[in-house]
């Protein structure tokens, strides 16, 4: 065979297998591209260091799911995700950074303030001990009719915002308890909102948080670090050590008087840790934020 036959053939075929030929332009498509950025609480970009997965939901302007993906991971390391084939119209998209143990439900619904993301372990009625550090974005999208034109090609910023809370409560002064199991004191977080939905709101009824815990002996120091959701009042949220087998807390922390007394913790960013520090000191209990936190947000502060 010639090779001019050869590569009439391979041209045929292609066209085939896409179905997009001149005459028929129904099942051509657009490239749709969508720049992945997360800056925090400045103006540097951040996005590689914070988000390591993202999921993407596509809404047509009935605001039906049309489309659900995990990004491949070129896709999220070169900040650049590809829309799937769309046909024209109107579509808006949403993206949920980080989402390992964390599920979606309500997307039928065609309502996106009873579209929530959530715990697995809260979904199936399980002991909650966090979130993962849970990034949100939002974007609205036209895609044009195509035409085979450069500028039906398009690329739009997505931008993340943080949807969660990172929490770390430390308890010095701890004795140890040895080898028998449940030896230990625990710590609850109380009165979190464990939802957030796909306007990036918290909801959900108020819960319990049974924290995962480490405990280093020759500290006497008992440590958890979780997330929590964004919720909207400090004062209904309140943590909680407890003795081991025991539901009479040796100490009970309310957030909103906590953060009330150590403004240094700032709850208004993007990226925020909430340190507390509860400390057995001669026969008395006492609550502060870590010295090590104050020395290292000085110089910002």
């Amino acid at each position: 065979m010639k090779l001019t036959d050869i590569v009439f053939c391979l041209t045929l075929l292609g066209g085939v297998s896409t179905s997009c030929i001149r005459e028929d332009m129904d099942d051509c498509f657009s490239t749709n591209k969508l720049l992945l950025s997360y800056k925090g609480d400045g103006t540097t970009e951040i996005f590689p260091d914070k988000i390591c997965r993202v999921e993407m939901y596509v809404f047509d302007a009935e605001n039906r799911c049309v489309n659900s993906s995990t990004l491949p991971k070129d896709q999220v390391e070169s900040r650049t995700a590809l829309l799937p084939p769309l046909k024209a119209g109107d579509y808006r998209i949403i993206c949920v950074g980080n989402a390992h143990d964390t599920k979606v439900e309500g997307l039928a619904s065609c309502d996106f303030g009873r579209i929530v993301f959530a715990a697995e372990d809260y979904f199936a009625q399980n002991r909650v001990s966090g979130n993962d550090s849970l990034y949100y974005a939002s974007t609205s999208y036209t895609v044009r009719t195509f035409t085979g034109r450069e500028e039906d090609d398009q690329t739009k910023t997505m931008v993340f915002a943080s949807s969660h809370y990172d929490l770390l409560v430390e308890v010095v002064g701890v004795p140890d308890g040895g080898s028998r199991a449940g030896a230990l004191p625990s710590l609850e977080v109380c009165g979190v909102t464990p939802c957030t939905d796909f306007e990036n709101r918290v909801c959900g009824e108020a819960t319990d948080y049974s924290l995962e815990t480490e405990y280093e002996p020759e500290k006497m120091l008992l440590r958890a670090r979780t997330n929590i959701m964004r919720h909207e009042n400090h004062d209904d949220v309140s943590i909680r050590l407890l003795p081991a087998g025991g539901t009479r807390p040796l100490a009970e922390v309310n957030l909103g008087e906590f953060l009330a007394a150590n403004p240094v913790v700032d709850c208004t960013k993007q990226e925020v840790l909430i340190p507390v520090r509860i400390e057995f000191r001669s026969g008395e209990i006492t609550v502060s934020v870590p010295e090590w936190y104050i020395e290292q947000v000085k110089p910002e502060f």
